[in-house]
């Protein structure tokens, strides 16, 4: 009786997940279990080093049924049984990179959402905000002739000359297009525990094929953080997992007024949490494609509280959103932002389950 239920389940999340353009987005295909440091180029299918920096790969396979304890701390993977580990910065410009590849050519003036997960090491002395992602036509590394580690997961090995362990400098790559996409932050990604999701939007050129993550500036031009007293040498290294390049597909339609369904905020307060900067950045990427619209925010509470109170409370959070898509890029012209408290309720203000779908943050589209 069930098996008609679990088929549909699969194929909804088969049509999810092929969303991802990320060819082994979160490295659970390889070829060896990693037995010593190292082993992501030439091991992770689908995956590279585009420079002569070792990327460790840390899975549970063989003798290890967990991917926990490693040479500079500890951390479960974000998701399945692996992931990745590398140095983003270390003395004389030492860096570490991932390469990975797209299953198609971006979409010349297309929008996608990109996001990966990071954790800084334990035993790191520095956290850095310098992670930039680079997007380039053909797989930065390839040798001009002949078969390289770098064509195929399992291709021959021929050493070639043009790389370094060093930073790579985009502005002095010999490929055909590339192009970095610099992630805006004003805070440092320093926590050890937890996996950080780091998220935006892009406007493809159209002739993105290849992707790497990493610092690509040089030691004095990198933005750190001391996070440890105690160190010999001064480093940042961190994990990272679940990458994802995912075309956004919404469309909107104007004078409809749409209920964002996790925009979600700290209780009683304007500031909006982690989980809601998905379907913001979906929003933000349709007005970048189309910037004769306007959108007006309508913030609402329950009824619990002081009429002041919620319409305070209103209007704050509808300003949180309208600041959210005005730091990501949107003129602030094309944003009015309204707060309506408790007066425009949906349902009954007496069961909890009212309440909760009253709280909420509307928008609608109004063309120019």
């Amino acid at each position: 009786m069930n098996k008609p239920v679990t088929l549909f389940l699969l194929f909804i999340g088969n049509l999810l997940f092929s969303q991802n353009l990320v060819i082994n987005a979160s490295f659970e295909d390889f070829d060896k279990c990693p037995w010593r440091l190292g082993m992501f180029n030439n091991n992770v299918f689908h995956w590279s080093c585009p420079n002569h920096g070792s990327t460790d790969f840390f899975r549970a396979c063989g003798t290890n049924p967990i991917t926990k304890e490693n040479y500079n701390g500890e951390q479960a993977p974000f998701s399945g049984d692996a992931y990745v580990g590398m140095y983003l910065y270390a003395i004389d410009d030492y860096r570490e990179y991932v390469q990975g590849a797209l299953q198609s050519q971006l979409v010349r003036g297309e929008t996608y959402t990109i996001s990966f997960y990071i954790s800084l090491a334990e035993k790191s002395s520095l956290a850095i905000q310098n992670i930039e992602m680079l997007f380039t036509e053909e797989r930065v590394g390839v040798a001009a002739q002949g078969v390289s580690v770098f064509n195929s997961p399992k291709g021959s090995y021929k050493k070639f000359n043009n790389l370094t362990e060093k930073y790579i400098n985009p502005s002095e790559l010999q490929t055909q297009n590339n192009v970095i996409h610099n992630i805006e932050t004003t805070t440092f990604y320093d926590d050890t525990l937890a996996w950080t999701k780091v998220s935006f939007t892009y406007k493809a050129e159209g002739f993105e094929k290849y992707f790497t993550i990493g610092n690509f500036n040089a030691n004095q031009e990198t933005k750190t953080k001391q996070v440890r007293k105690d160190f010999e040498h001064p480093f940042a290294y961190y994990y990272l997992d679940e990458v994802s390049v995912a075309p956004n597909n919404k469309v909107y339609k104007t004078d409809v007024v749409y209920v964002f369904k996790n925009v979600l905020f700290e209780f009683d307060k304007a500031i909006l949490i982690k989980e809601s900067t998905e379907e913001l950045d979906k929003l933000y990427a349709y007005l970048l494609e189309n910037d004769d619209v306007f959108v007006e925010i309508y913030g609402h509470t329950d009824a619990i509280g002081s009429k002041k109170h919620n319409e305070a409370l209103s209007k704050s959070r509808a300003k949180a959103v309208s600041d959210y898509l005005i730091n990501k890029g949107v003129k602030a012209s094309r944003i009015s932002w309204y707060g309506y408290g408790s007066s425009r309720p949906k349902t009954t203000n007496k069961t909890d389950a009212g309440r909760a779908i009253n709280r909420r943050v509307e928008f609608k589209l109004i063309k120019a």
